[in-house]
């Protein structure tokens, strides 16, 4: 998903915060690199001083299912000793490497790992991969509702794939919104719609099927 377009919208690095502070875990999926994507995190808040980024990149020995295994489990201790020591750490993952561990079916093990951090950057991911990371998610943990927001067409299909799909009307066309079932003007306004409007409806909705007390 996108918060940016060629330069940071007003408020993102906020919205972020308060997105983080309700326990909603936030990844960003993008076609940049590894260094702009991490820079990118940095200045909206996503990624800060105190927190270990742990990047999963594909490997020259990268050639069957055990041996990606093993280099995952590698990380894996990563993660604990970071868990250990009370850091949050972000999980960097590239494209290339999103390939291997999907060719070699251990994308269970690559579950695991992105559960237990902080923020997730998938970088230089194609549009169909920002779609297949969706679908992991839901297929590994049904009960986890979803949310893709991206601006552009690379977009559409993540935005399709997620319980709830939003789309920021920018300079990248309409794709994005035509696709999506929420559209909002810019990244700050998910705050919004989020906590303001999605509470109301879920309480409204509450209300509709609690039974009356003659009913009980």
């Amino acid at each position: 998903c996108t918060a940016v377009e060629d330069k940071l919208q007003d408020e993102v690095a906020d919205t972020i915060k308060f997105i983080r502070n309700a326990g909603i875990q936030l990844w960003v999926l993008t076609g940049d690199k590894v260094e702009t994507a991490i820079n990118i995190g940095k200045s909206c808040g996503l990624i800060d001083a105190q927190m270990k980024v742990i990047t999963i990149e594909h490997e020259g020995d990268w050639i069957n299912q055990d041996i990606i295994y093993q280099k995952l489990c590698l990380y894996e201790a990563q993660i604990g000793e970071a868990m250990t020591e009370n850091v949050n750490f972000a999980l960097i993952l590239t494209g290339d490497a999103l390939i291997a561990i999907e060719k070699y079916k251990v994308e269970f093990k690559l579950v695991e790992l992105i559960h237990s951090a902080k923020v997730v950057l998938g970088c230089r991911v194609s549009p169909k991969q920002k779609q297949d990371i969706v679908q992991l998610v839901k297929k590994k943990n049904p009960k986890a509702p979803t949310l893709a927001i991206g601006d552009g067409a690379n977009d559409v299909g993540m935005i399709t794939a997620a319980h709830v799909g939003v789309g920021i009307q920018g300079f990248e066309g309409q794709q994005a919104v035509r696709a999506s079932d929420y559209a909002i003007g810019e990244f700050k306004l998910l705050k919004r719609l989020l906590f303001y409007y999605g509470r109301e409806y879920y309480r409204t909705c509450l209300l509709y099927t609690s039974p009356s007390p003659r009913d009980s």
